[in-house]
């Protein structure tokens, strides 16, 4: 292909080691050129520079700790007919396909496959899934033991500057900033050689800083009741740069649209060089027409457009461009002062009235102090500054500040129970909700709290009072009841009750006949009226026998029948305690 044109040239401040100090006056640097500005991106390359026309440049390399790094903050275009290196790229095929011109490559003086040898490259592991990855449009990054080149042997054309004194190592496509950095081995006309490592160039823009907007009128009451009119800007740090064309294209598409109508004044259009200034007074509205532009804002100002169909935005609608053929509004370059960025470094790109909220996506192209054309694809703005949130006041994160609701309320997190019985009462819940209350078991007849200890325990055994069995809870005990929990004294133990005896019970309750008592002495009967009277006995032991036959005298027999029986006894009680004496 024949080489692109040439818009600027940048010259890098380059740091490197040479093997031998001499040699640093023949190599000057990395420079670089901004070559193309395309709906694919800008197009830069990169050289090598020299002031001696025998020099050759024999490699690019990447070997630790020189590592060689090809980056962007945009990722590279990268075109299916191209290749990590243009070897295989053909002229034939720049009318098809266009935009293989603009493949990002890597080469050492070569930029397609007309000449009769081609740039080599060789590489490890790592070198390897770089060019993967460069090739998938992302970063080339190799800084290992193994390394890579891309190489031409010292006999190839392209090997030696041209007549700018340049060799092309290198060219990148992208939208975004770039850095190269690599190391270069070359060879003088001695054949002396020497490695340049740590090499670097790159680009980083820095003139264009964005889209910004700028409330212009609140409108209450008439035709524009409720609406807000706001003017959109391409901001810029350089003074001397000037915005040429807001453009759109089927892959970088162009869209203006807003949530509700835009205001079209019917003596209006779709510029601003459309409205007249003069009118204001007697149409007073027409001030506040929605128009696109660059810089100016009536019509003194020299916009115009091609590719672009207005019509849908005339009617209050949004505007877009995205077809293969594209649209711009646009100024000849110089021609136009407005622009060039005003004191506050802000060119107008358009006016929008409006009840809702605008979305802009815009591409920009601008012409840089330097003479060069640039690109800025992509650009978006919303205005105004919009709050989404919950805008449902009965949600626990309802934001009253919210312009639109974005899905997120949410009915959970603040909602509790409101029922104070509960024992999850929760007083600080903004939403009640009692389906979230958990009650003591038994409620509302419960006997026990949240913690199922008991409300009324009086004896303090943990058996609440109203689960209370009454009964005998010894288990010893005749009528022992397994199933009492509370000794109600009702309890019979049956045992020796005579605390003389030797196996009193004092738990016994009741007597069964079973106590035993210490004897001593002699046992027997101890009545010498007694037909079985023992002198030697000094412990009567109830035997005593008695003759109460044949009309003797019987002792005890009070009533003379000759029986000794309870008459007798009760003779006996009737006279107990009186005074024989007497």
């Amino acid at each position: 292909m024949p080489k692109l044109p040439s818009f600027a040239r940048f010259c890098a401040v380059v740091f490197f080691v040479s093997s031998a100090a001499f040699a640093k006056a023949e190599f000057t640097g990395l420079t670089y050129d901004v070559v193309a500005s395309t709906a694919v991106g800008t197009t830069y390359r990169i050289y090598a520079n020299f002031d001696q026309g025998t020099d050759i440049a024999q490699a690019l390399f990447a070997e630790s700790p020189n590592g060689m790094f090809v980056n962007s903050s945009a990722g590279f275009y990268q075109d299916a007919f191209g290749g990590f290196t243009p070897s295989a790229i053909s002229p034939a095929l720049y009318s098809a396909f266009p935009n293989v011109m603009y493949d990002s490559w890597v080469t050492i003086g070569q930029e397609d496959n007309t000449l009769p040898t081609a740039a080599s490259q060789i590489g490890g592991p790592a070198w390897n899934s770089a060019i993967i990855s460069f090739e998938n449009g992302g970063d080339f990054s190799v800084n290992d033991g193994v390394g890579g080149s891309v190489f031409v042997t010292p006999d190839q054309v392209q090997a030696q500057p041209d007549a700018n004194g340049q060799i092309l190592l290198a060219q990148l496509t992208t939208t975004g900033n770039w850095n190269f950095t690599c190391n270069l081995q070359w060879r003088d006309g001695d054949l002396n050689v020497f490695a340049e490592t740590g090499l670097n160039v790159g680009y980083e823009q820095t003139e264009y800083t964005g889209l910004s907007f700028e409330e212009i009128q609140v409108h209450e009451g008439g035709d524009l009741d409720g609406m807000t009119t706001y003017r959109a800007y391409a901001n810029f740090d350089e003074p001397s740069t000037q915005l040429v064309a807001v453009y759109g294209l089927q892959d970088t598409a162009l869209s203006i649209s807003s949530t509700s109508a835009f205001y079209q004044d019917a003596l209006g259009g779709p510029t601003s060089t459309s409205v007249n200034a003069l009118l204001f007074s007697a149409f007073p509205n027409l001030e506040y027409d929605s128009w696109v532009t660059i810089g100016s804002e009536d019509v003194s100002g020299s916009v115009d457009f091609i590719g672009v169909d207005f019509i849908d935005f005339e009617a209050g609608n949004g505007l877009l461009v995205d077809n293969s053929v594209g649209g711009t509004w646009y100024i000849l370059p110089d021609l136009e002062p407005t622009a060039f960025p005003d004191a506050d470094g802000r060119v107008l790109i358009g006016q929008f009235t409006t009840a809702g909220v605008v979305d802009l996506l815009l591409n920009l192209q601008y012409r840089s102090s330097d003479g060069s054309n640039k690109q800025a694809t992509g650009q978006t703005l919303t205005f105004p500054v919009v709050t989404a949130g919950c805008t449902d006041q009965g949600a626990c994160n309802y934001n009253a500040l919210a312009d639109f609701d974005d899905g997120s309320c949410d009915f959970l997190s603040c909602a509790g129970c409101g029922d104070q019985d509960a024992c999850n009462y929760n007083a600080q819940a903004v939403i009640i909700d009692d389906t979230q209350c958990v009650y003591p078991d038994g409620y509302p007849n419960n006997i026990v709290d949240c913690s199922g200890a008991c409300l009324n325990d009086a004896d303090g055994d943990l058996i609440c009072d109203e689960e209370e069995v009454p009964g005998c809870t010894v288990s010893g005990a005749t009528n022992f009841d397994p199933l009492a929990t509370d000794d109600d004294g009702s309890c019979i133990i049956e045992g020796c009750t005579d605390e003389e005896a030797e196996n009193y019970n004092a738990a016994a309750t009741s007597d069964d006949g079973s106590c035993e008592f210490l004897i001593t002495g002699t046992q027997g009967c101890t009545y010498d009226d007694a037909t079985n009277y023992d002198a030697a006995a000094t412990l009567d032991n109830g035997s005593c026998e008695f003759d109460c036959s044949g009309g003797g005298d019987c002792a005890y027999d009070t009533d003379g029948n000759q029986l000794i029986g309870s008459a007798d006894l009760l003779v006996f009680l009737a006279i107990y305690g009186q005074n024989c004496a007497e």
